[in-house]
């Protein structure tokens, strides 16, 4: 599959490209900006190729120039012109000298040294291929699809209502809307190649792109069942383009097989997205994903009333010195972001100690790590012994949770790419990871609390989600969002399920602390009851009523 005009697609989603060995594009922003001035360079050789042409066509020029003029005056003189001994001299140096010259000139290969360095940049490992070309358009419909933007907002560069200043071609459209049907996303692909036939351009261009635009269309109205549209939109194809022998069986394979159905006359609006579901409603979690990052679920303002800001001093004497600036997304479980807590010349230090080590991240599958676009980063692990900074950090994040950190995982640290996210996952491992040995050093225990760092501010999108508590929390540079992962007695919380929100625009800076439960029963003891059963609001709520009914009783 060929995508001629992506380019510009890729530059609306920040300045591109770099690529290490085996690593890809569109998964790290930073790595995508690192070699920016590889297009810098290739675009000097085409100037110095087009230079070294104009040149040679410049000296044919005035060539031709003075041979019509001779010949214009060969013309006006007749016969008597090569009576002229003059005349005859010039027209023999012309027909051997000069002519030989501008042959040579012809057929030499003018620009091939230019040409031979734009070759090489263009075969570099170190540049992009097909594969993030569509991990960018991939990229583009994870955006549509969880925000619920529209393709004829995106088309003219407009992505949550700010104007990026970059407008997409009809052929850009038809590029995405195939990899949306390939991707079993008809609602998608249906809007952008509507877009695709507003968009058409006159000349040889429209009328190759029309019977693709329509063929496309064939296809998604046949997935969403749009019998008549697609009677009628197949009849518009074979107007401008006999339909292969191929193309017409299958059709008529597929009006076979819909049987009654194809004699439906209605044809109901393709809405671009599904209405939004009630609260009540029951959805699936990545559907519960899509709606916390987009904002269409959160917590109502009673809900929130209870919730407090404030200044943190108790967990260390330190902190009676320097307290905490603490907000409360959410009490049960508890969701705390700590604002300021870390400062710039650490985050200086940490884009020096991942320079260079970023690696495509992976997910935990059945019985091994693997590649998935359920999480589109590149990360790299650092042990706190590798800088100072990073144990100065652990200190810090010891004083704001009250945890102990000798046991912690290395420091990770994220970038995320186009549109990159991280779908709805726990950060406990299940007793599967442990029975399959995918947990590492596993005698340490689970991971008891997250504490989760904001290293940059990010212009749209890039939030943390969490479903179940409808709570979305907004990337702040210099903060840090903290959450225990399992119940006091030691089961996994389901609740804190939650996952990173594409980015619309801007890159995307985090580094995770995954505190283990090893040594942490006096800093987080267990419960007098079964937390993973029922919380103490549960029991006070039951308390009261028994009480409540003893009372009556006594009545």
């Amino acid at each position: 599959m060929v995508y001629p005009a992506l380019s510009a697609l890729l530059l609306v989603f920040h300045q591109l490209f770099y690529l290490v060995s085996g690593a890809e594009f569109y998964s790290s922003i930073h790595e995508m900006t690192k070699v920016f001035g590889y297009e810098q360079k290739m675009l000097l050789h085409m100037q110095k190729f087009l230079a070294d042409n104009q040149g040679k066509l410049d000296f044919l020029k005035a060539r031709l120039r003075e041979f019509e003029i001779e010949r214009d005056e060969a013309r006006d003189w007749g016969p008597s012109y090569l009576d002229s001994p003059l005349n005859k001299y010039l027209l023999n140096k012309r027909l051997t000298v000069d002519w030989q010259r501008v042959e040579n000139l012809m057929v030499t290969s003018t620009g091939e040294k230019s040409l031979g360095r734009l070759r090489k940049l263009r075969n570099r490992e170190t540049l992009p291929k097909k594969r993030d070309l569509e991990g960018a358009i991939d990229g583009l419909l994870k955006l549509q699809f969880v925000y619920r933007l529209e393709a004829k907002d995106i088309v003219r560069g407009v992505l949550d209502g700010v104007d990026h200043g970059t407008q997409l071609s009809s052929e850009d459209c038809v590029d995405i809307a195939r990899l949306a049907l390939s991707y079993h996303h008809p609602r998608l692909a249906h809007s952008w190649l509507i877009e695709a036939g507003n968009r058409l351009p006159g000349g040889e261009k429209a009328e190759e792109l029309r019977p693709q635009v329509l063929a496309l269309l064939v296809q998604a109205k046949a997935e969403l069942e749009d019998f008549r549209g697609l009677n009628d939109t197949y009849q518009e194809l074979i107007k401008i383009q006999p339909a292969s022998e191929e193309h017409a069986r299958n059709y008529e394979s597929f009006l076979q097989s819909l049987g009654e159905k194809a004699l439906v006359n209605d044809s109901k609006p393709i809405l671009e997205h599904a209405p939004v579901p009630e609260e009540s409603q029951v959805v699936d979690p990545f559907q519960a994903f899509c709606l916390t990052c987009s904002g269409h679920w959160q917590l109502t303002p009673k809900e929130r009333r209870h919730l407090r800001c404030g200044y943190v001093t108790e967990t260390h004497p330190f902190l009676w010195i320097a307290p905490l600036k603490a907000e409360e997304l959410f009490q049960d479980p508890l969701l705390v972001v700590y604002h300021d807590v870390i400062y710039q010349s650490e985050i200086d230090v940490i884009r020096q100690l991942t320079n260079n080590r970023l690696v495509r991240a992976m997910v935990t599958g059945a019985n091994e790590s693997v590649v998935s676009n359920v999480r589109t980063s590149q990360i790299t692990f650092i042990p706190a012994s590798a800088h100072k900074v990073l144990a100065t950090i652990d200190q810090r994040v010891a004083d704001m949770t009250n945890m102990n950190m000798k046991y912690a995982e290395d420091h990770q640290f994220a970038n995320y790419g186009i549109g990159g996210h991280y779908g709805e996952h726990m950060d406990w491992f299940d007793q599967i990871s442990f029975d399959a040995g995918l947990v590492s050093s596993p005698e340490l225990g689970n991971r008891i609390a997250t504490v989760l760092f904001y290293l940059s501010d990010v212009a749209q999108g890039g939030g943390t989600a969490f479903p179940r508590l409808r709570t979305l929390v907004k990337p702040k540079k210099y903060a840090a969002a903290f959450w225990h992962n399992l119940h006091a007695s030691g089961v996994g919380d389901v609740r804190t399920q939650h996952g990173a929100c594409p980015i619309i625009s801007g890159s995307k800076w985090v580094q995770n602390r995954w505190i283990r439960e090893i040594d942490q029963s006096d800093r987080r003891p267990c419960e007098l009851w079964d937390d993973s059963l029922a919380t103490y609001a549960q029991i006070l709520e039951v308390e009261k009523r028994m009480e409540a009914e003893a009372a009556s009783r006594k009545v």
